[in-house]
């Protein structure tokens, strides 16, 4: 793998291993890209979930020091990861203008309300797809993360989740945002739904509908922890779980000028 762009940090709470650490691994995996895109910080403290006001700062300063520190061993961008609120927008708005690249990781319907993990009906696929498609459609993200999450808890494929991820796939494609193929989901094993055992994500479903609109995919690892960035294994399942499909994956996908092209467009700026 040339890049990932899926990497947190402890500052989250819920990873580990310090920063110096997940470099120093990605180099010894030979990845050549390396994008930080820790939980971004809301205006109340959400821990355990997403870095905390007070560490943004730090967080910014120590990614941007070994950016400096490794530019002969590899290239390292600092990123966030958001999620798309009403009354997040402001923020949201922010980290587009600040950070290098933004990615979009929709883990909750309600600002700390509903999880995107206990979706089990239409509404719930309904306001999932509004989160989506307000942060794409106003470039506020440069790729979305586990965009296929939605169906961790949705009881069985039917006819209703496949139109939610030909919906997610035909807003990716129409605003030329890539979709993450996503191998941490392989770290919770296989769970039992009511059409059979599958993993939670990449759901190859989900990736069917983007082969046929040609959208483009692009694998992370949704590092945790800086082992994850060595484990061939994880990715090895998740690309032999979309095996087959014509899919546009492009390793080595350059986020930072779609990034700076969004960033030049954006109507808020």
């Amino acid at each position: 793998m040339k890049a990932n762009w899926n990497t947190h940090t402890f500052r989250c709470g819920h990873a580990s291993g310090t920063d110096e650490d997940y470099v120093k691994a990605a180099i010894r995996a030979g990845i050549e890209v390396l994008g930080f895109s820790d939980n971004a910080p809301f205006r109340e403290s959400f821990p355990e979930e997403r870095m905390d006001y007070s560490q943004l700062e730090d967080y910014r300063r120590s990614i941007l020091g070994l950016k400096k520190k490794y530019k002969d061993e590899i290239e390292i961008h600092l990123g966030i990861e958001v999620d798309h609120y009403d009354n997040q927008v402001e923020d949201m708005i922010r980290y587009r203008k600040e950070m290098e690249y933004v990615i979009l990781g929709q883990h909750q319907i309600e600002y700390k309300g509903m999880s995107s993990y206990q979706i089990f009906d239409e509404n719930g696929l309904g306001y999932y797809i509004d989160h989506i498609e307000y942060a794409c459609s106003h470039g506020l993200c440069d790729c979305i993360a586990h965009p296929d999450v939605f169906l961790w808890a949705y009881p069985k494929l039917d006819g209703s989740a496949r139109q939610a991820c030909a919906r997610i796939a035909e807003i990716a494609a129409e605003y030329n945002v890539p979709l993450e193929l996503n191998s941490g989901g392989i770290r919770f094993g296989k769970m039992e739904y009511s059409d059979g055992m599958r993993y939670p994500y990449p759901v190859r479903m989900f990736f069917h509908e983007a082969a046929k609109r040609k959208c483009i995919v692009i694998p992370g690892v949704d590092a945790h922890d800086p082992s994850d960035l060595e484990n061939e294994v994880e990715m090895k399942q998740a690309l032999s779980i979309v095996k087959g499909l014509k899919l546009n994956i492009v390793d080595g996908y350059n986020l930072i000028a779609e990034a700076n092209r969004r960033k030049k467009q954006m109507r808020f700026l």
